[in-house]
């Protein structure tokens, strides 16, 4: 299981390390910009890609929204969890548009990140 953490944050890209870790994930990649999660997905070998990819939709340089679309056609056996505090509605039916798999509404507790994750992973 391989999995792409993006977010701005460190801070929220080191919790949802913590939490994977916990469950025995190691093959954690990690941006803090939706253009450095492009690249890595880009310059993954054409076998290998990202099970999960975890998102932010609210980043200073590129908006979540934005690379959702690149990120479903890069990666579309990924599965993709948008992890935000932006949750008005528009913006959630936009994400859903594109084929998310979950949307997890920042702060979120550890048991509500594992249950998403868990049920894309089992």
């Amino acid at each position: 299981m391989r999995v792409l953490v993006v977010d701005y944050s460190e801070t929220c890209r080191e919790t949802i390390r913590s939490h994977l870790r916990e469950i025995g994930i190691e093959k954690i990649d990690e941006s803090e910009t939706g253009i450095g999660a492009i690249n890595r997905i880009k310059r993954l070998p054409q076998s290998t890609k990202y099970d999960i990819i975890t998102v932010d939709v609210s980043m200073p340089r590129q908006e979540g929204l934005h690379i959702l679309k690149d990120m479903t056609l890069l990666s579309h056996e990924s599965k993709i969890i948008v992890c935000s505090s932006k949750n008005d509605i528009r913006t959630v039916k936009i994400a859903m548009g594109f084929g998310v798999n979950g949307y997890i509404i920042k702060p979120f507790t550890r048991e509500r990140f594992l249950e998403t994750f868990l049920k894309l992973y089992t």
